[in-house]
């Protein structure tokens, strides 16, 4: 803006003394070379040009220093935009990866051993000791895939008997503590079963929930087992904290499968699902908490996995006719598509 100042004065400067110039040529003129009307016409016609011709070029100095601004702020938010969007991607996949992890653990002390060693008590004291290790989820669970052979058997073993999840939100915005244990009817006959046997007591409320007996957490269940990669599901609200938060869903496997094994072969190795909930308006904040700077941007994370219907997971939707700057996001499942965008 001072360097703005110091032309548009120089300019000005410089504007004046030409038409100064301009005036003491016109009225001297006669003087030397007569009082003719053709030389006073020609003279008004020069100054006038004169004129304009400095009135243009004043505004194409105007023009061009607003165009240069504003690249300058689109060139910045692009940078800020970027900057949040590659850590908000970073600090979601080293939460998730504390989550897949605990596979290992659930294979090797649960499905390795006879007995098991972990109950739902040795379970909920390790997810809770160790939950500064994923401080932004708000719970982990696991679910074990029971065919219906083995099912009488299964609730026999568990004094329990697998239950239907409550399917009376068909909306993907939900709550996760809308499953009252009590009343939810027992699971519909059906090929197979994943009821959850183990979680963290933040999520306790979940346990003996059939998760293939929800549409969404059972196209969620069987992606995460044929691809072998983590998915996520659609955004809902969660327990306390009322923030929008997501699920990531691994696939639990009786042996080490290799990267090209078929889905067939990966369903037929599946011992079970372990998922894993995410806070992100929290993670969001917290991010933005540690970038905060004298440039301040409005940030909004969107699910864009159907593009005629948005799913607002942090963020105002105040409308604004300024500048934006849209970055990708990539939380690890391609299936579902999310995006930051900053104002």
């Amino acid at each position: 803006m001072t360097s703005s100042k110091t032309l548009l004065g120089d300019g000005e400067h410089i504007v004046k003394k030409l038409w100064e110039l301009s005036a003491k040529i016109y009225y001297c003129y006669p003087q030397y070379v007569g009082n003719r009307k053709v030389g006073n016409k020609w003279w008004r016609k020069l100054l006038i040009v004169w004129l304009l011709f400095w009135i243009v070029v004043s505004f194409s100095v105007l023009w061009y220093m607003n165009s240069k601004a504003v690249e300058k702020r689109k060139e910045t938010l692009t940078s800020m935009c970027d900057e949040r969007a590659r850590m908000l991607q970073d600090q979601f996949n080293v939460s998730m990866n504390h989550v897949q992890a605990m596979s290992i653990l659930i294979s090797t002390f649960h499905h390795a051993r006879n007995p098991s060693a972990i109950d739902q008590c040795t379970f909920a004291s390790y997810t809770e000791r160790t939950a500064f290790e994923r401080p932004l989820t708000s719970g982990v669970a696991y679910a074990v895939r029971v065919l219906h052979s083995e099912r009488k058997e299964f609730e026999k073993r568990h004094g329990w008997s697998i239950k239907r999840m409550d399917t009376r939100e068909p909306t993907p915005v939900h709550k996760d503590n809308e499953y009252d244990r009590d009343g939810l009817e027992p699971s519909p006959i059906q090929a197979e079963y994943a009821p959850v046997i183990f979680a963290q007591d933040t999520i306790a409320h979940v346990i003996s929930v059939d998760m293939l007996s929800g549409k969404e957490d059972r196209e969620n269940v069987l992606r995460a087992r044929e691809s072998g990669k983590g998915v996520l599901t659609a955004p809902f609200r969660l327990l306390k904290t009322n923030h929008l938060g997501v699920i990531k869903t691994f696939a639990v496997y009786k042996t080490d499968l290799p990267s090209n094994a078929t889905p067939n072969e990966r369903i037929q190795a599946t011992d079970g699902y372990l998922g894993g909930v995410l806070d992100i308006e929290s993670l969001v904040e917290k991010l933005l908490q540690q970038l905060a700077s004298k440039q301040t941007i409005l940030v909004n994370v969107y699910d864009m996995t159907n593009i005629s219907h948005p799913i607002s997971m942090y963020g105002s939707n105040v409308s604004s006719d300024g500048l934006e700057h849209v970055s990708a996001l990539n939380f690890g499942d391609p299936f579902r598509r999310h995006e930051m965008r900053c104002r």
